[in-house]
């Protein structure tokens, strides 16, 4: 197809932005040439070399992403600056895309749609764009994410408002049914809060709020929250909570691992088997400290919520010994005590 009337240019002006989209980037630009060359393969549309370098200007000054290099030169006396290195500027980086591609893999979606949608996100960016995942399959989760999309926009809304909440929190009873929870005396327990957070996590939503009476913070999940109502009552200061210690914040008091555990986080010892320490290095990270190592022993200290700390030393029992605190080490040795006396009496 040659360029020769009004329809035919704007024919090639679109077709020259699709060239750009699919074949250039930041890291490989086009030439003017290489940009006739790809509308000839790709459309069979020839077009001069002059109304393609008058286009690329267009798209350029008409504010689209369409970049070049800018070179100085000087013709006859007067200064001609020339174009050069033509590229469409993508949204999203080769290295952000691989992000939200990582991310879909460890997501647990079904895998047809980790597929569907990593196609999707592939075709925003040049041919050139290569995550490497191609024999990647991605391990589904067995459990839904939780539909709660009405309980959060009440609650994103109770916190613009800064703005208590009141609700129930349900359980399933061994008829398989959702119920509220209970009172002493047999009610359903409406509980009044004041919202700070949504957590996404695993899969679920999970609410950190300070309940009516209480200095503590505490978390729901928001998908066993029901008959949610925004108060009119002011929701308290986070600064006003004594839980809370100076300098610390929301953040400090979740630790996700298998689970979410809230609470202040303290200074905490233990020994385990140094088999463990791929483990303890792909759990903590750089909060844990290698303190001393004998023998099989390693002796690790960390700063972390002693419940998150209580679950992954009974889940590695019998190889972890908790030091410290002493509250938490007398814990780990009751729970240790009722699961002997569970199996070890049959």
């Amino acid at each position: 197809m040659a360029e020769g009337n009004s329809e035919g240019s704007k024919m090639s002006i679109m077709r020259i932005v699709q060239v750009l989209i699919r074949e250039s980037d930041r890291e490989h630009p086009l030439t003017q040439q290489e940009i006739l060359e790809l509308l000839e393969k790709e459309y069979g549309m020839t077009v001069s070399r002059k109304s393609v370098s008058r286009n690329l200007n267009r798209l350029k000054e008409a504010g689209l992403p369409v970049m070049c290099r800018e070179v100085r030169r000087v013709i006859n006396g007067k200064e001609s600056p020339l174009s050069l290195d033509w590229y469409w500027d993508h949204l999203l980086s080769q290295d952000e895309l691989k992000i939200l591609i990582d991310l879909l893999y460890f997501s647990h979606l079904p895998a047809q749609q980790v597929r569907q949608l990593t196609d999707k996100l592939k075709r925003i960016q040049s041919r050139t764009f290569n995550d490497g995942k191609g024999n990647i399959k991605n391990l589904p989760s067995s459990a839904k994410p939780a539909e709660c999309g009405a309980e959060l926009a009440i609650l994103s809304k109770a916190m613009n408002q800064k703005k208590m909440i009141s609700f129930y929190f349900d359980h399933y009873e061994a008829d398989g049914k959702r119920h509220h929870g209970y009172t002493i005396s047999g009610e359903a327990k409406l509980y009044r809060a004041s919202p700070y957070q949504i957590i996404a996590t695993d899969e679920r939503y999970v609410l950190l709020c300070n309940l009516e009476g209480s200095e503590e913070i505490s978390i729901f999940r928001v998908d066993l929250m029901s008959d949610i109502s925004i108060l009119d009552t002011p929701a308290r200061l986070q600064t006003t909570l004594s839980g809370l210690a100076e300098g610390e914040k929301l953040s400090d008091w979740v630790y996700p691992w298998h689970g979410i555990y809230t609470g202040s986080p303290l200074p905490c010892s233990f020994e385990a088997d140094w088999h463990l320490m791929s483990d303890i290095v792909n759990d903590f990270g750089k909060s844990a400290r290698l303190v001393s190592a004998r023998q099989n022993l390693v002796t690790v200290e960390l700063t972390i919520q002693p419940e998150a700390l209580k679950a992954w030393t009974l889940r590695h029992a019998p190889l972890v010994r908790v030091i410290s605190p002493s509250f938490l080490k007398e814990e780990v040795k009751e729970a240790a005590e009722a699961l002997h006396r569970l199996y070890g009496s049959s």
